[in-house]
């Protein structure tokens, strides 16, 4: 692994992130696209580094309590993450992120 890219995903590992928001679609749901950039966009301007990929499932409903487990890999290394959907106001959607402390394996 990069020497740099290891401090970078340390720190992701404990990262929680909040108010990150995307726009839904007619059909009340995220995209999985803006999903997974919104999640990229929120690690960087949290951290300052953003992931090499972030990989969900699918698109995500845009209901309050809905979350989805993803992926991002940074440095060869996969960490996974879990995404919550907060509120809900119209087409924006703000949601949570938690990186898990420990890559996979």
């Amino acid at each position: 692994m990069h020497p740099r890219i290891r401090p970078v995903l340390l720190a992701a590992c404990a990262l929680v992130l909040t108010g990150c928001s995307a726009h839904v679609s007619v059909g009340k749901e995220v995209s999985k696209e803006n999903f997974e950039k919104g999640i990229s966009d929120a690690l960087q301007q949290s951290i300052g580094k953003r992931p090499d990929t972030v990989a969900c499932p699918g698109p995500i409903k845009a209901v309050e309590g809905e979350s989805m487990r993803c992926v991002l890999t940074a440095g060869g290394q996969k960490v996974g993450l879990t995404a919550k959907i907060g509120a809900v106001n119209g087409t924006e959607v703000k949601y949570d992120v938690q990186v898990d402390q420990k890559p996979m394996q």
